[in-house]
């Protein structure tokens, strides 16, 4: 499995909108902050709004922020708002290389207890804890 940027970036977005959680902020100056591109920056933002972890604010005085506390956010929500379904990241028989798609994959029982493992730890990690191990 890989974590890819994208995941990462996303938790780093949270962890700055932690910061000043009472004022909306711009993504691109966020973006500037982190280094990446803005296109990457509203990426990520769509897949965590999507989610319902940010809510978005025009105007003037708009930006991001968060929508729900950081302690009800788990790393695997981000994870999934950026990747896509942890259950799609170890769906083997979908392969088009694999040659049991019609019959039980020997593998798919060692890869669903990965799944199972990756699931509870990601969901026993809140954003909170790793925003208060950063500051």
């Amino acid at each position: 499995m890989k974590v890819t940027r994208r995941t990462d970036y996303a938790v780093h977005l949270l962890v700055e909108l932690a910061k000043k959680a009472d004022q909306p902020q711009g993504l691109r100056s966020l973006a500037e902050k982190h280094n990446v591109t803005y296109a990457f920056a509203r990426t990520v933002q769509c897949g965590l709004l999507a989610a319902g972890i940010i809510k978005t604010t025009r105007g003037i005085n708009g930006g991001i922020t968060l929508a729900r506390p950081l302690k009800d956010v788990t790393l695997l929500e981000v994870f999934e708002a950026a990747q896509g379904s942890l259950e799609d990241t170890f769906s083997s028989g979908e392969a088009s290389w694999c040659n049991c798609h019609k019959e039980a994959c020997p593998t798919d029982e060692s890869w669903e207890g990965v799944r199972a493992l990756l699931h509870s730890h990601l969901s026993g990690i809140t954003i909170q804890s790793i925003f208060d191990n950063h500051a």
